[in-house]
């Protein structure tokens, strides 16, 4: 089965390239599709893994959902399906507030 890895930011610059198509078997993970990457690009790892478990410098998702909701580096994966890698997203305002201590 074909599935796509798009990669941003400094996953980017490991694989040297924003999208890799990839076939891969019937039932494949995750962590499949991530070890024929890492094989590839062996600096890879040290970007999405810690201490043997995905780390938090990227986030992986598989069709917009993000794999800690999922099934983490076990999440089975489909025919027609995009894995993205990149960086975090940190929301807020970027305003810090001090509240009066009534």
């Amino acid at each position: 089965m074909q599935v796509v890895f798009r990669a941003y930011g400094p996953v980017r610059d490991v694989v040297g390239a924003k999208t890799v198509e990839r076939e891969l078997p019937p039932d494949a993970t995750v962590e499949d599709l991530l070890a024929g990457l890492v094989e590839e690009h062996p600096d890879l790892a040290n970007l999405l893994y810690a201490d043997g478990d995905l780390g938090d410098a990227v986030s992986l998702t598989v069709d917009g959902v993000s794999v800690s909701r999922l099934d983490g580096l076990e999440t089975t994966l489909s025919a027609g399906d995009e894995v993205r890698a990149a960086p975090p997203i940190h929301g807020g305002c970027g305003v810090d507030r001090a509240f009066p201590s009534d």
